[in-house]
């Protein structure tokens, strides 16, 4: 299923005219440069990514390279997926390197070049869609997203529990999408203690526990970072 047209053609338009004003600047993307770091930081904390391939949904400029870098040298890969082609040949100048890809397309229907591990996405739900019920293109998305990861995915939000409202900016429900992530798998976790208004959501593909001790494994063996 894809992406709305109108809705794909709103992402471009918008996205588009932001960079034709600001170039490379991290308000093109809407975002300060700073806090965006600070949400790659908890987005890449509940996986150990060493040697592992990052499917980066919404990539923009690619800039999850830099903490994914900082913490791991060149040992990761990465591909990152957006619908904004000034946005990808940035990217491609600045991060481009063997086990670093960008692929425009949709990411509904993406198909990465390689087996990703770990899927990611920052900011592709903080917008009002035209074609689609919001609610409906997070399920499609992370349905997608688990279907493409060996590990799980991690995505964040911004929360309805806001003292400020902004169109067309959309802002989601935590208890809704913590509804979505259990529907998927029973081991989720969902984090809102970095920033007051916005959330982040993990959903672990490995479900396995023991009947001995209901500790999942994936706890036990250390397979995240928190």
């Amino acid at each position: 299923m894809p992406m709305p047209e109108e809705d794909r053609r709103s992402v471009v338009e918008r996205y588009g005219e932001r960079y034709g004003r600001f170039g490379y600047d991290s308000r093109s993307l809407g975002w300060t440069g700073e806090k965006q770091l600070v949400r790659f930081g908890v987005l890449t904390s509940g996986f150990d990514l060493r040697g592992r391939t990052v499917l980066d949904l919404g990539c923009g400029f690619g800039d999850l390279n830099r903490v994914l870098a900082e913490q791991y040298g060149d040992d990761y890969r990465y591909v990152g997926v957006d619908l904004v082609p000034q946005f990808l040949d940035e990217g491609r100048a600045k991060y481009g390197r063997d086990g670093v890809d960008f692929i425009e397309g949709d990411l509904l229907e993406v198909e990465p070049p390689t087996p990703c591990d770990v899927v990611v996405a920052s900011g592709i739900f903080n917008h009002q869609l035209e074609g689609m019920d919001e609610y409906d293109f997070i399920v499609a998305v992370m349905e997608r997203a688990l279907s493409l990861s060996g590990d799980g995915v991690a995505m964040d939000f911004l929360s309805d529990r806001v003292d400020y409202r902004e169109d067309p900016l959309f802002y989601s429900s935590p208890e809704r999408v913590l509804g979505i992530a259990y529907g998927l798998s029973r081991n989720v976790v969902l984090r809102n203690d970095y920033m007051p208004f916005e959330f982040s959501v993990f959903v672990y593909k490995d479900e396995s526990f023991s009947s001995e001790d209901l500790v999942f494994e994936r706890f036990k063996t250390g397979g995240d970072r928190r």
